[in-house]
């Protein structure tokens, strides 16, 4: 297509382009609920789950969407309150392993660092509340899920911090 027929293309489109204009009609409630992507948490937070003893230990799992927002290894006031709730637990002098886990979304480049981080987040709450505590931080990512991915209420229960001690 030469110059010439390019420019006549775009004299005559232009006119139809998109433009802020002042005089566009406001979209129906029915256009703007179509364009929106409405998503539901409803079966995919989870909480505190009640330490569970296994083989001369004990772990406490949190789900990190009780103490994380998506992406984020950012601990709120919130989310510290929550986890410094559950302290008492933990033996005076035990040796701590701050584990965390995340769904299988984002491959290894994503999640090996979110996960490391997230623990130690966590550990950092756990330094400042109880220093008799000697801890061991690690990031799994996704190589441990907790239970099979085959939704986002599954994805979720996989999306955790484990404190284990011996107990």
């Amino acid at each position: 297509m030469s110059a010439g027929a390019i420019a006549v293309a775009m004299a005559l489109l232009l006119p139809f382009a998109y433009v802020d204009r002042e005089d566009a009609p406001e979209p129906s409630a029915e256009r703007i609920e179509r364009s929106v992507n409405a998503y539901s948490t409803e079966g995919s937070v989870t909480g505190v789950e009640a330490p569970a003893s296994t083989g001369g230990g004990t772990t406490l799992t949190i789900g990190s969407d009780v103490l994380f927002a998506y992406a984020s290894s950012e601990l709120d006031q919130t989310a510290q309150a929550a986890l410094g709730a559950q302290l008492d637990q933990i033996p005076a002098g035990a040796q701590v392993t701050v584990e965390g886990h995340t769904d299988s979304r984002g491959g290894d480049a994503v999640n090996v660092p979110l996960s490391t981080a997230r623990a130690e987040a966590v550990a950092g709450v756990l330094r400042a509340s109880r220093t008799d505590l000697v801890l061991q931080v690690v990031g799994k990512a996704s190589s441990e899920p907790a239970v099979p991915e085959t939704d986002e209420p599954a994805m979720a229960k996989n999306r955790r911090v484990e404190l284990s001690w011996a107990s």
